[in-house]
């Protein structure tokens, strides 16, 4: 229990690779303004303008233009003809349009899936310095998708992101060296790079830094500390370390015993559908029942 890891699902990706795909078009000919404001206030003159552009091979007006087509904005959404504008900016170096392109085949929402577009597209902004390509392309090895499972190419891409700042490949390289999966197993360095991605905020990595706390591993053991980690992650509504949070009410060692708040922090991970909860659920009640009917709190009900 205390192991559970997950990657973070595509749809984060998507989101991330779009609001980039925004500004990126907005710096190249519409500055001071992201181009989803400017598709949402231009009037049909300037939309003009910017298919004209676009037309004139402009990678930001071509990139813009793919937006429109992906979001409905001026015209009808057309993923097929979205994807064109894309692929013509991609070709013309757009790293940003490169990532995005990926992301879409490795999703498949709304086109076909097709990982080995997706590398394609991950190598091309992976070589060019992307740092969010290059993590994705190290998952991609990673899971064998699009490209031969190696889990030496996933660890290298991770680390050549994550030494760039990236808090997803800085969690992923972490959990290579916690898991001697692609580099020699050392949960030290798997701590330095769970503590970097923890520190700019992602979850995961808060959840994991405070699993290496609680085993003591890499790191002296501080359940004041691991619990720390967990609520900040707790905090932005990341279900499964809920359970970790109850573990320790419920074994911790320098942690006090608080079953009663075990059981709040387990029916919220259930409610948040962490159905593995529901074991320790029932041990957390049981053990609730025992204390109630103890003759102590008999005895204490009574004279009451």
């Amino acid at each position: 229990m205390w192991g559970d890891y997950r990657v973070q699902p595509p749809d984060a990706f998507r989101i991330m690779a779009v609001a980039i795909l925004l500004a990126a078009a907005a710096g190249n000919s519409w500055a001071g303004k992201s181009a989803r404001q400017h598709l949402q206030n231009a009037g049909d003159k300037e939309f003009h303008t910017l298919q004209d552009s676009a037309q004139k091979d402009d990678p930001g007006s071509e990139a813009a233009l793919g937006v429109a087509y992906e979001e409905g904005l001026h015209v009808k959404r057309d993923m097929a003809e979205a994807i064109t504008w894309y692929r013509r900016a991609a070709e013309h170096g757009n790293v940003e349009v490169q990532h995005h392109l990926a992301v879409l085949y490795e999703k498949g929402t709304d086109i076909r899936q097709d990982f080995r577009e997706a590398a394609y597209w991950y190598q091309k902004a992976a070589a060019l310095g992307y740092a969010p390509a290059q993590c994705n392309l190290g998952t991609l090895y990673r899971m064998g998708h699009g490209v031969p499972l190696d889990l030496n190419q996933a660890a290298k891409w991770y680390e050549v992101a994550a030494r760039q700042g990236d808090p997803q490949a800085q969690t992923s390289l972490g959990y290579m060296y916690n898991h001697g999966e692609g580099v020699p197993h050392d949960d030290r360095q798997a701590v330095v790079w769970y503590r970097k991605a923890a520190e700019q905020g992602s979850a995961i990595a808060q959840k994991n830094l405070g699993v290496m706390y609680v085993r003591g591993d890499g790191v002296e053991k501080d359940e004041h500390e691991a619990m720390r980690w967990f609520e900040k992650s707790a905090a932005q509504g990341y279900a499964p370390v809920y359970i970790n949070q109850a573990l320790l009410y419920m074994e911790g060692i320098q942690t006090r015993r608080d079953f009663a708040e075990a059981r709040r922090l387990l029916v919220r991970a259930i409610a948040e559908g962490k159905d593995e909860a529901r074991p320790l659920l029932r041990r957390c009640e049981e053990q609730l029942s025992r204390e109630a009917n103890s003759p102590e709190m008999v005895g204490a009900a009574d004279r009451n």
